[in-house]
């Protein structure tokens, strides 16, 4: 499967998952207080397949998979039976409708709890948070080859991924944060990260870059490998150990550089500076060929020299499951919540404030990326995605924001206070409103999106 039918494919199914979930917990509270379902819906647009259930509620799929509905039987939509009165929405308390929109997100977050609890019980195959070759900020704060990162703040770091969370955040804050390691001979050290020295020029989407945090990496310096006689590389002089110093006169520090540069040319000739016998020899390339086991790759012909096997030893021990048993997981599970919900909640209002830039919004497409490289990593992976979008869906859901779950709570509190529902012109101005500023939003995600997919 290509890498865009994947995520086409994993966004439906992804999307498919969270809004049947979301709007379940819709029809099954509406149910629960005996209002009449009219129709119960996964999808936009008309419907391509429909069933009715033995209470008549029509079980819909409609085409376009960004949203469902539940459609409950309201006397301000449509004309009612007197003898169906007792099942309309409106003629509910206020409490058992406030509830009705509060079980949407509610199941978003269950349904996070459930996979979160399954990930953990299953095991997630991650990597150590270990440093590699500090620069810039990290480097100035004494962070060595090696440094595993144990805790930020007082907070137990595990992966890469706590890392992250707490990175951008305290950068976009420029907060100095506290850094506990582990080095490389096995001491407990705290280094400050001076995140306060970060210019305010600096944007999100540069923050790592800029404190100078690098993943660890097997040491491969720049030298030949076995090289094949009837590839290029081979052909045009170049032999194995050799040391390359440039690239089409591009310096380069490692065999990481080396692919790096390579994979960016188009076209040859390649010049290629090596270092054979102690001597400085200029090598010229005609150009890249395709890859005899893959004709969608440019290759020169050139492999590394087998990196020392106590780096590759080192490396392996860096690999654990995250994993914990049925019990275990269950405060595992909450803490995941907490610590996910908190940290989305902190950058919307970084958001809202405009300390981090609209830049940060994503949309389908970005989602559907996600989905698609998250699969392809494991089982594990994507539980743990879905549980993330889970937890988003609900969060954004309970913004006291017209057409939104939140925003119809807030009308309810606002009838309750004045002791008389809302006018329906008053509600249709502010879905009016809520409706602009979603297509707004949705319309930046979609913009962000397109521009992160052609850069």
């Amino acid at each position: 499967m290509t890498t865009f039918l994947g995520s086409i494919f994993w966004l439906i199914i992804t999307l498919g998952v969270l809004v049947t979930f979301h709007e379940l917990g819709h029809f099954w509270m509406a149910r629960l207080f005996k209002v009449k379902v009219l129709r119960f819906c996964v999808g936009f647009g008309k419907p391509i397949w429909s069933r009715f259930d033995k209470q008549g509620t029509e079980i819909a799929i409609a085409p376009i998979p960004l949203g469902g509905y539940v459609k409950l039987l309201d006397t301000r939509d449509c004309e009612v039976h007197p003898d169906d009165l007792e099942a309309t929405y409106n003629q509910k308390p206020i409490w058992q409708k406030f509830l009705i929109m509060f079980a949407g997100p509610a199941f978003n977050f269950i349904l996070a709890f459930a996979l979160y609890w399954l990930m953990f019980v299953v095991g997630k195959n991650e990597i150590r948070p270990t440093i590699s070759d500090p620069t810039k900020l990290m480097q100035s704060a004494g962070f060595q080859n090696k440094d595993q990162i144990k805790n930020i703040d007082g907070e137990e770091i595990r992966t890469w991924s706590d890392v992250s969370l707490h990175l951008i955040t305290s950068g976009i804050d420029r907060k100095d944060i506290v850094v506990e390691v582990s080095t490389a001979s096995n001491t407990r050290i705290n280094r400050t990260l001076a995140l306060s020295q970060i210019p305010a020029s600096v944007a999100e989407e540069e923050l790592i870059d800029y404190i100078g945090l690098q993943a660890y990496r097997v040491p491969m310096p720049a030298i030949m490998g076995e090289l094949d006689e009837s590839m290029p590389a081979a052909k045009a002089g170049l032999m194995t150990k050799d040391l390359i110093t440039k690239i089409n006169d591009q310096a380069v520090k490692d065999w990481y550089q080396v692919t790096e540069i390579i994979a960016a040319i188009k076209s040859g000739p390649i010049k290629l500076d090596v270092v054979r016998n102690q001597q400085n020899i200029t090598i010229e390339v005609p150009g890249l060929i395709p890859d005899p086991n893959d004709d969608s790759r440019m290759v020169l012909g050139i492999t590394a020299q087998l990196p020392a096997e106590n780096e590759i030893e080192y490396y392996r021990s860096l690999f654990f499951s995250l994993s914990y048993g049925p019990l275990e997981s269950i405060p595992q599970a909450f803490h995941q919540i907490n610590k996910i919900t908190s940290k989305s909640l902190e950058m919307m209002w970084k958001l809202v404030s405009g300390k981090a830039s609209l830049k940060n919004l994503s949309g389908p497409i970005t989602i559907a990326q996600v989905a698609n490289d998250s699969a392809s990593r494991g089982f594990s992976w994507y539980l743990s995605f879905l549980a993330l979008v889970s937890l988003s869906l609900g969060i954004i859901n309970l913004l006291p924001v017209p057409m939104l779950d939140g925003g119809q709570m807030l009308f309810l509190m606002f009838e309750k206070i004045k002791g008389s529902p809302l006018s329906q012109q008053f509600e249709l101005r502010a879905q009016f409103i809520g409706m602009f500023l979603l297509i707004s939003l949705m319309s930046l995600a979609f913009y962000n999106d397109i521009l992160r997919s052609v850069s």
